[in-house]
C-alpha cells in the first residue's frame, strides 16, 4: 500500500510513540494487561440476541485471544515488532478468525441515533454565535465528541455518566489554556485552505456532534474537506461506508450541510465535503499503508487533520508533515497521559506549520 505523500521524512517515519520491545518492561506489561482487560468491554457489547459473550463462539475466541497475549508476554518479539498498533492488529485478527468481523456494529448504530437526535440543536446553537466564540466552541466540541471511545475504559465510564448528552460532555471539557494549546494560531489560519484531508475517529457523538460541525464550518468558509475513514471496522471507529450513509441522513436534518454534500453516492467526490477510504483497519494509523485514493486526496490538500487519541497521539504525534497539520485529541488513557506529561481527560490542540511553509496551496 502507498505511503502518505505529505510525510516530511518518510524514511525515518515511526508510527507509534512507544516501542513495546524497547521502552521498558513496565510499559509492555501495562499494554498487555490493558488488552487483556479490554475483553471485558467486548463481552458486554450488544448484539441481536443479547450480549456478545452470549454467542456460541465467544468462549473459544476468549481462550484463543488470551492465549495469544500470554505468548506475547513470554516472547514479546513473536510478531517481529510490538507496539500498540500491532496489538490492535492482533485483536482484530482474532476477532475476524472467529467471525466477529464488526462486534461494535450494533453499538455504533445506537450511538449514531443518540447523536442524530441532538444534531439540529447543536448546529442551530453554533449558527447563532458570533464568529470568534463559534470557533472556540467548535474546537471544544471536538473534545466533547471524542469523549466517546470504546477503546478507553475511562472514556466509556465518562460517556455513561453523561448519558450521551452532548451539552453535558461539552461542559466537562477543561477550560483553556490546554496543555498543548495552539488554538489561537489555528484560528488565525482557519478559512485560508483550499482542501483539508481529515482523518476521522469514532461513530456516534464524535463524528456527528464534534467533527461534522467543525468540518461544516471549514466547508462554509470555502475549504473542501475530504473525510478519510477506516476501510474496515475497528472498535467503534466509523468506516467510510458507514460515514457515507450517515452523511446523507444528516443532510436531511441540515439544509446547509445538504448544500455542501453531493446529491448522490456516485457523485460524492464532487461535493465540498466527501469521503474516502483511508485503507486503515485499526484505531491507530500507519501512514505507510494508506489507500491510493487517500494518498491522491493528500496530494491535493494543504491542511491535514488527525483527530482522536489513536490517530493523533498514540500514532503520528511525532510525525512531521510538509503541509499544515492539526493534531486534536482528548487524553483518555493513563499511560498516554504519562507519556504526554498531562492529566487524564486533558485536551491536546496542536497546530503545526508544514515544513514546506504555511499554506503551501492556500486559496490566497
Amino acid at each position: 500500500m502507498p505511503t502518505m505523500p505529505l510525510l516530511a521524512d518518510p524514511a525515518h517515519y515511526r508510527p507509534c510513540i512507544q516501542d513495546l520491545l524497547r521502552d521498558g518492561e513496565d510499559i509492555l506489561e501495562y499494554w498487555l494487561t490493558l488488552f487483556e482487560r479490554h475483553i471485558e468491554t467486548l463481552a458486554t457489547l450488544p448484539v441481536e440476541s443479547g450480549r456478545l459473550d452470549g454467542l456460541p463462539a465467544w468462549g473459544d475466541f476468549r481462550q484463543d485471544y488470551l492465549a495469544g497475549l500470554a505468548q506475547l508476554r513470554r516472547k514479546p518479539d513473536a510478531r517481529g515488532e510490538l507496539s500498540v498498533l500491532e496489538l490492535t492488529r492482533y485483536r482484530d485478527e482474532r476477532l475476524a478468525a472467529f467471525e466477529f468481523g464488526d462486534p461494535f456494529h450494533d453499538l455504533k448504530q445506537t450511538e449514531n441515533e443518540v447523536a442524530l437526535r441532538q444534531y439540529s440543536d447543536v448546529v442551530a446553537t453554533l449558527d447563532a454565535m458570533a464568529p470568534e466564540p463559534r470557533k472556540k466552541t467548535l474546537a471544544t466540541g471536538l473534545f466533547a465528541g471524542n469523549m466517546f471511545d470504546m477503546g478507553s475504559k475511562a472514556a466509556v465510564d465518562a460517556f455513561r455518566e453523561d448519558g450521551g448528552v452532548f451539552a453535558t460532555a461539552l461542559a466537562r471539557v477543561r477550560p483553556r489554556p490546554w496543555p498543548v494549546d495552539d488554538f489561537d494560531t489555528w484560528a488565525e489560519q482557519a478559512g485560508r485552505y483550499r482542501q483539508c484531508l481529515f482523518f476521522v475517529d469514532n461513530a456516534g457523538p464524535d463524528i456527528v456532534l464534534g467533527v461534522l460541525p467543525f468540518v461544516r464550518e471549514l466547508a462554509m468558509q470555502g475549504t473542501r474537506v475530504v473525510l478519510a475513514a477506516n476501510s474496515k471496522p475497528a472498535l467503534n471507529d466509523i468506516t467510510a461506508a458507514e460515514l457515507m450513509v450517515l452523511l446523507q441522513r444528516m443532510a436531511q436534518l441540515d439544509a446547509t450541510l445538504s448544500g455542501l454534500l453531493s446529491q448522490s453516492v456516485e457523485q460524492q467526490h464532487e461535493g465540498s465535503i466527501c469521503v474516502v477510504e483511508s485503507g486503515c483497519t485499526s484505531p491507530l494509523i500507519d501512514l505507510r499503508a494508506l489507500s491510493q485514493e487517500c494518498c491522491e486526496a493528500a496530494m491535493e490538500s494543504d491542511l491535514l487533520v488527525l483527530e482522536g487519541m489513536g490517530r493523533a497521539i498514540e500514532s503520528n504525534y511525532d510525525a512531521r508533515f510538509t503541509t499544515d497539520t492539526l493534531k486534536i485529541a482528548l487524553i483518555k488513557d493513563p499511560m498516554v497521559a504519562r507519556i504526554m506529561k498531562v492529566q487524564l481527560f486533558d485536551p491536546i490542540f496542536r497546530f503545526e506549520i508544514g515544513t514546506a511553509g504555511p499554506g503551501r496551496a492556500s486559496k490566497d
